[in-house]
């Protein structure tokens, strides 16, 4: 998982460094591990900067893992922005391709940094209702951009062969059990010690997600 850019200046750039400092710590040694004078330290920041933006250590850990996962995300719209951005009279693309590539950009960009990707999925759960919470507003937004390149994609008639004849768009409910059925795979790999081979998933998650599209496409067979 990669971070977004940060500010360099104001109280922001303060926040933003002790995120960053509080992603590296983790990918380093595990949460457990990381103590708020830890934090500071990396960040070049004092404990009162600190607790001006964050409750607890626990409250910047949850912004880190929030931060992190816009890594992956960008590198998916990254990834089919060609596709995107291209003019009326470029042919439809190919919603195949779009989805292995947007599947192969996500992955590869979670395979970056296995050890975090790991602490971050694995301790996550850990936090309870809070941990939960920002989990699922995590995996919402990924659900989102799922269903808004789906609809996109379908709109500019990528959808107009094969099994995907008739695909209007992708329903939120099936777009967040997608999703999560993907991050369980992405789990079950990082747990097994596989994080830096997460591309080997490639083939089955664009199969997933393409035999999913071909049920929408097809809502009263």
């Amino acid at each position: 998982m990669s971070v977004p850019a940060s500010p360099t200046t104001g109280r922001s750039a303060h926040r933003d460094r002790l995120v960053e400092a509080m992603i590296g710590l983790v990918a380093d040694r595990g949460y457990s591990a990381v103590t708020v004078a830890d934090v500071v330290a990396a960040a070049r920041v004092s404990k009162r900067t600190f607790y001006q933006h964050f409750a607890d250590r626990e409250d910047c850990f949850l912004a880190a893992y929030a931060a992190a996962a816009e890594g992956p995300l960008t590198r998916i719209a990254e990834a089919v922005a060609p596709a995107v951005d291209a003019g009326p009279d470029a042919p439809p693309p190919d919603l195949a391709d779009e989805v292995a590539t947007a599947t192969r950009a996500y992955l590869a960009a979670l395979a970056e940094q296995p050890a975090l990707t790991r602490t971050l999925l694995t301790e996550i759960s850990g936090l309870g209702p809070r941990g939960w919470r920002v989990r699922r507003e995590v995996l919402n937004r990924f659900a989102d951009q799922l269903s808004a390149l789906v609809a996109l994609g379908a709109a500019r008639g990528a959808s107009a062969a094969g099994e995907l004849v008739g695909l209007r768009g992708l329903p939120r409910p099936t777009a967040v059990a997608l999703v999560g059925g993907i991050n369980e795979l992405v789990l079950d790999a990082v747990e097994d010690g596989r994080g830096d081979a997460l591309l080997e998933l490639a083939p089955t998650v664009t199969d997933l997600v393409l035999a999913v599209l071909e049920r929408a496409a097809r809502p009263n067979g």
